[in-house]
């Protein structure tokens, strides 16, 4: 099964396009410009040095949430596009799982956290890639205390990790931050997520049932209701 797999939910963005389990090209980049600048330019990229066409691809997978509401609206609006086109069936996948795949082999507690500012993050946990939690968005100090009950190491893993070590480390002792090369999503996370859902019979959805997964109003939305 060929799968193309994005992510634009935060500050990074990526691409990867696999095959059964294979990374057949990946493009990820953090330079701080906008997705709707990057993300076609990097599908084709990662098209072109694959060698797959894009009419061959079998399955479309898309992070789409929780995370930038602006970012995650572009990245699906990228698959929708190109799935509609092709006639082709896509696959969500949590952000959070995604950000937390790197960490599934190890015997930790994987917390993934992404700033949500107000100090706040988005966060799940998980252990040897099993979720603990659903997905949620929680005040830092209120995540600390849930951490407490673990005596595993704790990874903290995702934009937020530094955010989350810097005020926690005190009160949680056993905790420590994912190495820069894994912190954030890449592309074939999502694709190995995808594949493994599909392995164990969810069914893929269509381009028009793929929608953001959002834990949280969108700020401007949040603003107009504090004024009412």
């Amino acid at each position: 099964m060929k799968i193309l797999s994005i992510d634009s939910s935060s500050v990074t963005a990526s691409v990867a396009i696999t095959e059964n389990g294979k990374i057949l090209s990946e493009k990820f980049i953090n330079n701080g410009l906008t997705h709707s600048q990057t993300l076609m330019p990097m599908v084709e990229e990662a098209i072109n040095e694959s060698g797959v066409d894009l009419k061959d691809i079998d399955l479309f997978a898309i992070t789409n949430g929780p995370g930038s509401f602006t970012g995650v609206r572009i990245g699906i609006a990228c698959v929708k596009g190109m799935a509609d086109a092709l006639s082709k069936k896509c696959v969500a996948v949590s952000t959070l799982e995604a950000i937390a795949e790197p960490l599934k082999n190890q015997d930790v507690i994987a917390c993934a956290v992404m700033d949500a500012r107000c100090n706040q993050v988005y966060t799940a946990i998980f252990s040897e890639g099993n979720r603990l939690c659903e997905d949620k968005a929680v005040l830092i100090d209120e995540l600390g205390e849930e951490l407490k009950q673990y005596d595993k190491k704790i990874v903290f893993i995702g934009d937020g990790s530094i955010l989350c070590y810097e005020k926690l480390c005190g009160i949680i002792q056993n905790c420590e931050v994912a190495d820069e090369n894994i912190r954030f999503v890449h592309g074939s996370s999502i694709s190995f997520i995808a594949e493994e859902k599909i392995k164990n019979g969810e069914e893929p959805i269509s381009s028009a049932n793929l929608v953001p997964f959002y834990l949280r109003l969108p700020q401007a939305e949040r603003e107009l209701n504090n004024k009412k």
